[in-house]
Formats: C-alpha cells, sequence, structure tokens
C-alpha cells in the first residue's frame, strides 16, 4: 500500500522539507500540498488522501477537527512546538498523532505511516512521558482511581454506585472532578487519557 499524504503548511521551508522527506519513502507520495485551510479543503476533496498533516499554526486543530468530524477515517496529524498542551488537545480531539517540529524526519513518516493503518489510533513522540507529566500535575484521590477503574469496565453509572456503595449523585460528583483533572469531557477521553492516572 502507498500512502497518498496532503500536507497543510504555510512557510515554504516546512513544504520543501516534506517534499525532500517524501522522496526518500517509496511508500508514501505526495498527493498535494497548501498553505492555507481554504486551499487544504479542496485539495483533500480533489485527490482523497489517506493522511493528512496540519501545521498548528494554520490554525491546525479547528481545520483537523473539522476533518475529523467529516472524515473519520482520514489518517490527521499536527505538527507544531514541542509542548503538552498541543499533544493533549490532539489526543482529545480524537486525531491521529502530533509531532513537534523539531522531531527527526524518520519520526515524522513513521507517524504518517501509523495514521494510514490505524487513524483513530493516537500516537506521538514521548506521549507516555507527557502523559506522566500530567498526571503528576493532577493527581487523582484514592476514590477517584477506583471511579477510573470502573470506567473502563463500561458499566452505567448506577452500577458504579453500586459497586463502590455510593449514591448516583456521589459518582456524579466525583466524576466531574476526575474529568476536571484530566482535563476531559467523556468517558472515552478520560480513558485515552492514561490507562491508569494516579
Amino acid at each position: 500500500m502507498v500512502v497518498r499524504l496532503v500536507t497543510l503548511d504555510p512557510t515554504t521551508l516546512s513544504q520543501l522539507g516534506y517534499r525532500s522527506a517524501v522522496a526518500e519513502c517509496p511508500d508514501i507520495t505526495l498527493a498535494g500540498q497548501a498553505g492555507n485551510a481554504a486551499d487544504g479543503l479542496a485539495l483533500i476533496a480533489d485527490q482523497r488522501p489517506d493522511v493528512v498533516t496540519i501545521d498548528l499554526h494554520l490554525p491546525g486543530l479547528e481545520l483537523a477537527q473539522r476533518l475529523r468530524a467529516e472524515h473519520p477515517q482520514l489518517g490527521l496529524i499536527v505538527t507544531g512546538p514541542g509542548l503538552d498542551q498541543p499533544l493533549y488537545q490532539c489526543l482529545e480531539a480524537g486525531l491521529s498523532g502530533y509531532v513537534p517540529n523539531t522531531a527527526p524526519v524518520a519520526l515524522l513518516m513513521s507517524a504518517v505511516r501509523h495514521a494510514a493503518v490505524a487513524p483513530t489510533s493516537f500516537t506521538a513522540p514521548d506521549l507516555a512521558t507527557a502523559l506522566s507529566r500530567r498526571r503528576a500535575r493532577t493527581p487523582l484521590s484514592p476514590r477517584e482511581q477506583e471511579l477510573f477503574a470502573q470506567l473502563g469496565t463500561g458499566a452505567s453509572l448506577a452500577a458504579i454506585a453500586g459497586r463502590l456503595s455510593l449514591t448516583e449523585s456521589t459518582v456524579r460528583t466525583y466524576l466531574a472532578r476526575l474529568y476536571d483533572k484530566l482535563d476531559v469531557h467523556t468517558r472515552e477521553e478520560a480513558l485515552r487519557v492514561g490507562s491508569s492516572p494516579r
């Protein structure tokens, strides 16, 4: 399978870099490049790529979220500064990955390949370390850790309340605190953030 890649980046040097990188990868072909969102959307509609890389400053996150809603199986990689916050935002938006602009070309191409075969599975360099830093800043209480463990079972809030000998209202309160600490809004996002926040 040859991965069809479209890149959305306003920087000429970045565009040239993508061309050079793809030229060294026989399993990836550059289907097109655009420097702004409007041209990018038209290009994606015309070329129907497997993967799109989007610069964070395009503004990339908003565009990627729109594309995820319109094309659930499209691989979507956002590139930007090597900071934790945009990584968390991309993870929570259900994108395919986040790659810092300073990452080696091989890592970027690896992320493109990953996004082509698993568009809904998130990847990023040092993802585990970034998530550990996030959890260290927002430790869960023992009761919140118990609740988190129950979320993974798929049980309803009423069932979880019964298991923990709590009222459903109390479970909702703990759940709201847990979501706030993990900076998420749904059960699915909470479970994506990490397997055992502490």
